[in-house]
């Protein structure tokens, strides 16, 4: 009970700083129309998300913000606030470190370092985060630091963090084969990279439509899906969690669409867990190293292909993001989409990211 109410103490101070360093927008009028939640911005959700204690939705939103909006050390902050506050203080400790270092001698990153000194975060962080950005090697032996398990424990404990979510709305509930297919991308990721999704805490949600998990989403656009809302989306990266629909939902009849094939499934869950492992790894798709090696494949790209890959070529962080996500996947035994120019012209990416991920 005493750590209870520390903890809310906690979060009530790291609300504090935020009204601190910034203006916070007004939230949504009760009844607001539909529109206006599909129109506002990745960052003004975010806020009114974590003003309401939707901690997991505000890092999303946040996360959201910084790659598609370039929102600045503010978002990083909220992000950083709503993982502690949602339970994920591993998390909140490294983007604490990634303000204190990408944002050196701002407000934010003075308020960073003070809850990194409250954590008892002892570590040299600046120096370090970026040694081990210049140095791939030397991540790659931190990140993948295998905890005291066998690799069947750590797949056996993997496998014990999915949850399924039951069908709210009249929905056909999770297959059989759908949880077969995502038990196929467990047999498929490397040890390695399974020990960093254990040492993160990452957990899976497989559910029907993902307007069974999220009804809210029905309302609001999706990162990555043109003005999609979640109701066309077939899975995402949420905070500290991988979820997957079994099937989409049309935009303008709300049929649910027919069930994705196994080799969607395992495709979606693939990419999904490449976000997951940016994540883990301090989003290090939208580091200097990353973008170089991306920036050196990009510009071999020829026309005719840039046309078919133009999703992992959008402009801002977003294509990196993007990118690093989809050539894990593939690293990771995804075979479908664009596999085949994807590993003849990002060269120079995948051998970033097989560096990080110590494969």
């Amino acid at each position: 009970m005493k750590l209870f109410f520390c903890n809310l103490g906690l979060i009530a101070c790291l609300t504090a700083s935020l009204l601190c360093t910034q203006t916070l927008p007004s939230q949504a009028l009760p009844g607001a129309e539909k529109k206006a939640v599909q129109t506002a911005s990745c960052y003004n959700q975010g806020v009114q998300a974590y003003q309401q204690g939707r901690y997991k939705e505000a890092v999303r939103f946040m996360y959201d913000a910084i790659i598609k909006e370039k929102a600045g050390p503010n978002a990083w902050l909220y992000m950083a606030n709503a993982q502690y506050a949602s339970g994920n203080k591993q998390q909140a400790i490294d983007t604490y470190r990634r303000i204190k270092s990408g944002f050196a001698g701002t407000q934010q990153a003075q308020t960073a370092a003070q809850y990194l000194q409250r954590f008892g975060d002892t570590t040299k962080e600046t120096s370090d985060i970026n040694k081990r950005d210049s140095s791939s090697d030397a991540s790659a032996n931190t990140a993948n630091a295998e905890p005291p398990l066998p690799p069947a424990k750590v797949l056996k404990e993997l496998r014990a963090r999915i949850t399924i979510t039951k069908p709210v709305i009249g929905h056909d509930p999770v297959s059989a084969r759908t949880i077969a297919a995502v038990n196929r991308c467990f047999d498929k990721i490397p040890p390695k990279v399974q020990a960093i999704l254990l040492k993160h805490n990452i957990k899976f949600v497989i559910t029907p439509t993902m307007i069974d998990k999220y009804p809210e989403g029905a309302y609001q656009t999706v990162a990555g899906y043109e003005g999609g809302t979640s109701k066309s989306c077939p899975g995402l990266f949420d905070g500290d969690t991988i979820v997957l629909a079994q099937s989409t939902v049309n935009e303008d009849t709300n049929n649910v669409e027919r069930a994705a094939s196994a080799d969607d499934l395992e495709a979606t869950f693939l990419h999904e867990t490449g976000h997951a492992l940016d994540a883990c790894l301090n989003s290090y798709s939208c580091t200097k190293e990353y973008r170089h090696n991306y920036y050196l494949d990009i510009a071999h790209v020829p026309d005719n292909v840039a046309q078919k890959i133009s999703y992992y070529l959008q402009k801002s962080d977003a294509g990196q993001v993007e990118s690093c996500a989809e050539l894990t996947s593939i690293l990771l035994g995804n075979e479908q989409g664009h596999v085949a120019e994807l590993t003849t012209y990002f060269p120079n990416t995948l051998k970033y990211i097989k560096q990080k991920l110590g494969l």
